[in-house]
């Protein structure tokens, strides 16, 4: 089931300036900005696999924590899949402590992104897409066991059985 996407066109406003980034010994502060943007353009389009980018692979499997993978394709199926593991990507961006100097890692843009989907409540909101597509799948699951093996329809909220003495 592919995730409704959760738009979040604020999340890249203001845009990454690069007089506020360290350059490193690898990236300078424009690129820094111009890749920092790029996640955040990403993010607020709600994560879709088909614009994980090569550039961006190369980028987030050194961030937040993440590892490589096997390939591109084996990190968007693990974090872009559905919306459980867009909330479960977005979880680690907002959570991870952004270690190490600037000057050598990309810790200032880690931070930024963090705080800004922590702002926008972007977990939180994919945690809620999460249990919708959770309670369509078992609702289509009941109907497709109900038309399998016959029986009447259930309310939602239907009473426990009764608990038969000495079973506990």
């Amino acid at each position: 089931m592919t995730a409704r996407p959760i738009l979040c066109e604020r999340l890249r406003i203001p845009p990454f300036d690069p007089a506020v980034l360290k350059p490193t010994q690898w990236a300078t502060a424009q690129q820094k900005a111009k890749l920092g943007n790029a996640i955040l353009r990403f993010i607020a389009l709600g994560m879709p696999a088909g614009k994980f980018t090569p550039a961006l692979y190369n980028r987030l499997s050194n961030m937040f924590g993440f590892i490589a993978h096997y390939n591109r394709i084996g990190f968007a199926q693990t974090w872009f899949e559905n919306a459980a593991t867009r909330r479960d990507f977005l979880d680690q961006v907002a959570r991870h402590p952004c270690w190490g100097d600037p000057s050598f890692v990309w810790s200032d843009v880690e931070k930024e992104i963090g705080q800004r989907i922590r702002e926008n409540l972007l977990v939180e909101a994919w945690a809620a897409r999460a249990r919708e597509e959770q309670i369509a799948r078992e609702k289509s699951e009941l109907a497709g066991l109900m038309a399998k093996h016959g029986g009447t329809t259930t309310s939602a909220v239907a009473p426990a059985p009764p608990v038969q003495p000495g079973l506990f």
